[in-house]
């Protein structure tokens, strides 16, 4: 007996939509507002009364974390969605601290630069 599953090619683009939403654990409130756009949007999408545009549908795969090809087309059987490994966030949230820190040495530095400059040049216009 043949399996009732459909195969990953012959769901739909509503559907693949669907099955990475839900996969992901995102409602479709969740994802338009990933997205920036408006559920209904979603919606629209899922029900198949719309498609996204081509940079949408790049956007939908990498918040989904699925290939676009397969999200276009089932080409290509997605990955196993997982959650973002935490330390790998932990990680990069310290590179931003560490790069908002340097950010703030190097403006402390301008601003030393500056006065030292009008110091300077107020020391040169007063010789003169």
């Amino acid at each position: 007996m043949p399996n009732s599953e459909p195969t990953a090619s012959a769901l739909t683009l509503s559907t693949r939509i669907i099955t990475a939403r839900q996969a992901c654990g995102f409602t479709q409130g969740q994802l338009a507002l990933r997205m920036g756009i408006k559920k209904s949007t979603v919606e629209n999408w899922e029900s198949s009364r719309t498609s996204p545009r081509a940079n949408r549908l790049i956007e939908l795969a990498g918040i989904l974390n699925v290939p676009v090809l397969w999200l276009i087309a089932g080409a290509d059987s997605p990955p196993e969605i997982t959650t973002p490994d935490l330390s790998e966030t932990v990680m990069l949230e310290q590179k931003l601290d560490k790069a908002d820190l340097l950010i703030n040495e190097l403006s402390a530095i301008v601003s030393d630069l500056r006065g030292h400059t009008r110091r300077v040049q107020r020391d040169i216009d007063e010789s003169h």
